[in-house]
């Protein structure tokens, strides 16, 4: 019976694990292989030889918006706004420093407001557009990685669609001229939008991890992409966590077909499957998260446990910047 404890979902990360610093070449990391009972160890690149044609593989088209701006108020001193998504009323964000609703300060040479919704987030009013923010922001990267730079590794290479506030990780390891490796192979790429929201960095509070609510975001699952998943005669791997949730939201209630809107389901285990999925690609997660219990379920809770002990004792890189393992489904 599976054990829903969020203790069962906790494990302690040497916090030199947690890489600050991207590889040169971004293709340039460990892959961890689990494949039915064994764990082996390879180089990322390595999984070109690992798919075969006709295989379909899997990947999230989005890019991260430079939504991370720095304001200064009134009085003269700066916060850090973090812009989330637009609304009807401004923009929602995440703002670092003190100041209160009804204050205004400037971003850009422009002034704007600020108020709170209902829910805790700021409300930023102005005369404000993403192409504006854009213009003067930075990636916003995870709050565990302490050297603020602009990675250009945190941006996804093979994107094509700007829109999220975090990357899709796993993704981060292709570069395209991997993709156009794997095509010439004769293996099908493919890609699904999920655009990233904050809600990725998000740790599940709850001592029951089902009592998690996991924050909505948007995703498309086209019919081009329906149709080779339907005539691929080999294997489906999906590159991450996002891939794995639009594919399980787009086979609801039980085969895949063309979507677009919104999810927000929390994969855990004892979650019945419904995509074609065979294969998934993803890094090392967080522990406490949804990220780590959808990983539980697809790849089996004491294989992935052991598959993070050995990862820990060989010295692999854990989270955004980090290495990355790819399993089959268990069982």
């Amino acid at each position: 019976m599976a054990d829903y404890s969020l203790s069962n979902y906790s494990f302690e990360l040497p916090k030199e694990l947690i890489r600050q610093v991207p590889p040169e070449n971004r293709t340039d990391c460990k892959l961890m292989i689990l494949d039915k009972g064994r764990i082996t160890h390879s180089v990322f690149t390595d999984i070109t030889s690992r798919l075969e044609r006709d295989d379909v593989i899997v990947l999230n088209k989005t890019r991260v918006r430079k939504s991370l701006v720095l304001g200064k108020k009134d009085t003269g001193g700066k916060i850090e706004i973090n812009f989330l998504r637009r609304t009807n009323d401004g923009f929602i964000a995440l703002i670092k420093g003190k100041i209160r609703d009804g204050e205004t300060f400037e971003i850009g040479g422009r002034k704007v407001k600020v108020n709170s919704d209902s829910d805790g987030f700021r409300i930023i009013e102005g005369e404000l557009d993403w192409d504006f923010i854009e213009g003067i922001g930075h990636l916003p990267l995870p709050p565990y990685i302490k050297k603020k730079d602009d990675f250009d590794y945190y941006q996804n290479e093979i994107g094509t669609q700007t829109g999220s506030v975090a990357a899709p990780t796993a993704s981060l390891h292709f570069s395209s001229d991997m993709i156009r490796s794997l095509e010439t192979r004769g293996v099908r790429v493919k890609y699904v939008l999920l655009e990233v929201g904050y809600g990725t960095y998000k740790e599940i509070k709850d001592d029951c991890i089902r009592k998690h609510i996991v924050d909505e975001e948007e995703i498309e699952v086209d019919n081009d992409l329906v149709s080779e998943v339907e005539r691929a005669r080999g294997k489906v791997v999906a590159v991450g966590t996002t891939v794995m949730r639009s594919l399980e939201t787009a086979s609801y209630p039980g085969r895949l077909a063309p979507y677009r809107g919104f999810t927000r389901i929390f994969i855990y285990p004892g979650w019945k499957f419904n995509s074609p999925v065979t294969h998934l690609v993803t890094n090392f997660h967080i522990p406490r998260s949804s990220l780590l219990s959808l990983v539980y379920a697809f790849g089996g809770e004491e294989r992935i446990k052991t598959a993070y002990r050995e990862a820990i004792e060989k010295k692999y890189y854990f989270y955004s910047l980090g290495d990355a393992m790819m399993m089959d489904k268990y069982p």
